[in-house]
């Protein structure tokens, strides 16, 4: 019995020591880096920007936002 207790008080330190490992803050800097990159893309053009003609602040930008946050989701979610 007290084996058993012994066994499950490590293992129950194991997994409480660090929430991340080292590839998930990897991803988390990734993902920041995306996001900023996306943000960066927003400010391009400088001044308005029409619909009718193709932008980058407009159909890029926040297609690269969206990706920064989904690795985000993926660096905080992996085990």
């Amino acid at each position: 019995m007290k084996a058993t207790q012994e066994k499950s008080a490590a293992k129950s330190q194991e997994t409480s020591a660090m929430p991340f490992t080292r590839a998930n803050y990897r991803w988390l800097l990734r993902g920041a880096a995306v996001l900023v990159l996306g943000y960066a893309l927003l400010l391009v053009p400088g001044e308005f920007v029409d619909s009718k003609e193709f932008s980058i602040a407009l159909y890029v930008a926040p297609w690269v936002i969206v990706a920064g946050f989904g690795l985000l989701l993926y660096a905080i979610l992996k085990r």
